[in-house]
């Protein structure tokens, strides 16, 4: 111990006195001085802790050697978990809670010696921490995500925002707000978004991975119900799944065209302009393309054109500015002289040969986009009656007339111009051509085919009083029935010429066939084609003449029906009657083989096809065929029987029917609805565009629509319109309407000629204008000549001589009021009387002159000269 300043004068004092005593003589006991008092103190009594936290005491021991002191936390020796520990060298461990303990070192040498300090525990205030959200992002080139940090245990903290560890990003890593607003650069690649608290170390980041999203093609052009394959370009994505829309809809719709999950787009069927989107999932980033949707249409369609002949095309692309076109005949780019030829300006010219062709044309703007209308090139030229009635829709009408007009035709001015004597009744309708060359010269020709088996090519002007040629077929099959055929049964049906080949198509019926057809060269009269062939085949059947389930063309068939030629697939159609069944055989105009073969009642009986001789119809725009079949009294309920029929035009397969209510009624009574053939009506686009119409003996005349055309009910009749004419029960209609210029002509037996008029698809409930002559044997079949709509003169053939094998009588009458007869053959006497009467005749009116056939001539009128 270290003596203090008070002890040393305490011992000088003492050694003061014991000097004195001894200088006095007395003498004194030596004492040894008592050890100084043990103290313990520490280095600091009062402290404060967090928990866990440790702290070193030291404790000093004074007045003692032995210096060492135990040590003790709230009296427990060495403490403990609760209140804290404390080491053998004073270092002192806070407990985990809060709390004040009171730590000791008590001296070893004398335990009655210790000194305390106070230790109070404190729980630590948290640290500052950071965190960012989102902790990871995907993002397209430029995009933006907005990051947000959250500090805990900092007052107003001050952030730092980096990327890539610069501050505020760059243009190459991507920029980023003081708030933490991050726009990904024009690059992908992977960076990192770190946040750091000002004067703190607290600090979080974020992953960023940017990916660039683009879409191919990036503007497309289409049509109507086009498609586009879209593709989606992802980089810095592994397996990304994408969303595709069309103007901001899912999958898009058809307003504004659908787009699979693969990106494959339909365009809808509205012109417009679109845009098409690809979202990479669960991002915002989004790539589009924009995209017009065009309509591309041609017209006019459904044109018919005669060989040669030109047709001006229209292409028009709504949604386009400016559209450049590419036209194809057939898809060969600008056609060829063998389908037609067509411009860049969409002009096209017909060719040579019948036949069906497309007209297409592209945009360049979407080349893969066409629009498209069918033509059909015909079996027409100026100036000729190729067919019965005049045309494929037996219309009756020759509208090129121009020197047969109503003030001129007259007894006075028009008669009877010349005969030329044939060997045999004349049924068919005559036929005629101008400007035929023949035997080194030109010619108007006139053909007639006879009951004998034989045609005639005549010089319509008589410039040459023989025939310019005639052929014999073969030898009529003998005959002498009800049907008024007699003595022989030869050439009954009009023949049809194909004029682009100068082809007369023929059927005669001969005692070694019966039937042929020949392929003649109306020039010559030879046969073409490796003619002539055989007509007959049979079908499946279980009808009245079956033979082990088959039904054969029976030899006792009358093949009256006059002939037809498809242009659309250049079949030649040649139908029977007058036997067990209605037949329609189909044959190749070029090789002469039979396509097909159609029978309207092969389970049963009936279904005639003899239509007053005349032939079926035929759509020139589709290529269908219309036939109407007839019956027989007592025919079994089976088939086709008295019905309007669709026929494929090549094939024959049977498309849709109309049969009356009363088809059993009219079978009871042998009332044929066939007694006329149908004709095929101009289209009114206001109304039914396709109609078709026809009658029977029972006075009705239906009015079909083509397209869906009614089928049978025993209720009622779906069809359009049912017009009754005719003065008897039954025997009225045996002929074929004619119509023109919006007026239907109908001559029944035992009435008068009376006309309707056509308007908006519909008949006239009642004529609007009749004449007065009665015709007592079959009425008759009306041909028309006009100038166009001008001049119109409706003809007739009167036969009531039939009978009485009398004279026919040409009629003529003003077509616009058939009250107003202007000709007949009886008004200058004996100076125009025809060749004696037949049933179903039909004048043919060409080039100035009418042709009459007869049982023994054919007569000639036209205007008389000077």
């Amino acid at each position: 111990m270290i003596p203090t300043e008070s002890s040393f004068c305490s011992c000088a004092v003492a050694l003061g006195f014991a000097l004195l005593l001894t200088g006095c003589g007395q003498s004194t006991d030596q004492k040894t001085p008592p050890p100084p008092p043990v103290s313990v103190t520490l280095d600091n009594t009062s402290l404060t802790l967090q928990t866990a936290a440790t702290h070193q005491f030291k404790a000093t021991v004074q007045g003692s050697t032995n210096t060492t002191v135990t040590w003790t936390v709230d009296s427990k020796d060495g403490g403990n978990s609760a209140v804290g520990t404390i080491d053998a060298s004073g270092l002192y461990t806070a407990p985990a809670d809060a709390g004040t303990h009171t730590v000791t070192a008590t001296s070893k040498a004398d335990s009655t010696k210790s000194a305390s300090a106070k230790v109070t525990v404190q729980v630590p205030p948290p640290p500052p921490s950071v965190s960012i959200s989102p902790g990871t992002s995907t993002l397209g080139v430029s995009a933006t995500q907005q990051f947000a940090a959250t500090v805990q245990n900092v007052t107003n903290p001050s952030l730092a925002w980096s990327v890539d560890g610069v501050g505020g990003g760059n243009s190459t890593v991507g920029t980023i707000t003081d708030q933490g607003l991050y726009t990904a650069p024009s690059q992908f690649g992977n960076h990192t978004v770190a946040v750091n608290v000002g004067s703190t170390t607290a600090s979080a980041s974020s992953s960023v991975t940017v990916f660039s999203l683009s879409v191919t093609p990036g503007t497309s052009t289409l049509g109507f119900g086009a498609t586009q394959q879209f593709t989606a370009i992802v980089q810095n994505l592994t397996n990304p799944s994408l969303a595709w829309s069309v103007d901001g809809v899912g999958g898009g719709n058809s307003s504004v065209g659908t787009i699979s999950d693969q990106g494959l787009y339909t365009a809808p069927s509205q012109v417009g302009n679109h845009t098409v989107g690809v979202n990479v999932s669960s991002t915002s980033a989004t790539a589009s393309s924009s995209l017009t949707v065009f309509s591309l249409s041609v017209t006019p369609a459904g044109v018919v054109l005669v060989p040669g002949a030109t047709q001006q095309y229209t292409a028009s692309a709504q949604g386009l500015s400016n559209p450049s076109f590419t036209w194809f005949v057939d898809g060969t780019t600008g056609g060829s002289s063998s389908i037609g030829t067509i411009s860049s300006s969409g002009l096209y010219t017909a060719p040579s040969g019948t036949g069906p062709h497309t007209i297409s044309v592209s945009a360049t703007a979407d080349t893969a986009v066409t629009a498209q209308t069918g033509l059909t090139v015909i079996n027409s030229s100026q100036g000729s009656v190729l067919t019965y009635h005049n045309d494929s829709a037996r219309s009756g009408a020759f509208t090129q007339e121009t020197s047969l007009m109503p003030s001129v035709v007259n007894s006075s001015q028009f008669g009877k111009l010349r005969s030329y004597s044939v060997d045999g009744q004349i049924y068919a309708q005559p036929l005629f051509v101008p400007q035929l060359e023949v035997n080194g010269a030109t010619h108007n020709v006139v053909f007639v085919a006879t009951e004998n088996d034989t045609v005639y090519a005549f010089d319509a002007d008589g410039t040459q009083t023989s025939p310019l040629w005639q052929v014999s077929l073969g030898v009529p099959s003998p005959r002498n029935d009800s049907e008024g055929i007699s003595p022989v049964l030869g050439i009954t049906s009009t023949p049809v010429i194909d004029i682009t080949t100068n082809t007369m198509y023929v059927v005669a019926t001969t005692t070694s066939g019966p039937f042929y057809l020949h392929a003649l060269d109306i020039t010559t009269g030879s046969e073409k084609f490796g003619g002539p062939v055989s007509v007959s085949g049979s079908v499946a059947g279980t009808g009245w003449d079956s033979n082990n389930g088959t039904i054969d063309l029976e030899n006792g068939c009358y093949q009256r029906t006059g002939l037809a030629l498809n242009p659309v697939t250049n079949e030649i159609y040649i139908g029977f009657g007058h036997c067990n069944h209605g037949w329609l055989f189909a044959y190749d105009k070029t090789s002469l083989q039979q396509k097909a073969i159609f029978n309207d009642t092969p389970d049963g009986a009936g279904g005639g096809l003899w239509n007053g001789g005349g032939a079926p119809s035929v759509d020139e725009a589709t290529g269908k065929v219309y036939i109407t079949t007839g019956v027989d009294a007592n025919d079994p309920p089976s088939g086709f029987n008295d019905s309007f029929l669709r026929l494929s035009g090549d094939s024959l397969s049977e498309e849709d029917f109309f049969q009356p209510d009363n088809e059993s009624y009219l079978d009871l009574n042998d009332a044929d609805l066939a007694s006329g053939s149908p004709v095929l009506m101009p289209d009114n686009p206001s109304s039914t565009p396709h109609e078709v119409i026809s009658g029977g003996k029972d006075g009705n005349i239906f009015v079909v629509n083509r397209d869906d055309m009614g089928s049978f009910s025993a209720s009622s009749n779906n069809v359009i319109q049912t017009v009754h004419t005719g003065v008897k029960e039954f025997n009225n209609i045996f002929s074929t309407p004619a119509y023109w210029n919006g007026n239907l002509y109908m001559h029944c037996s035992g009435d008068v000629l009376h006309t309707f008029t056509w308007s908006s698809g519909l008949m006239s409930t009642q004529p609007t204008t009749s004449g007065s002559f009665v015709l007592t044997t079959h009425g008759a079949t009306v041909s028309i000549s006009s100038n166009g709509s001008n001049n119109g003169i409706a003809w007739e053939i009167d036969n009531s001589n039939f009978s009485s094998s009398g004279p026919a009588v040409l009629r003529a009458y003003d077509a616009t009021n058939v009250a107003n007869e202007l000709y007949d053959s009886t008004q200058a006497g004996s100076r125009d009387t025809a060749g004696t009467a037949l049933k179903f005749t039909v004048p043919t009116i060409a080039s100035g002159k009418v042709f009459v056939g007869t049982q023994n001539e054919l007569d000639i009128y036209g205007l008389l000269g000077p």
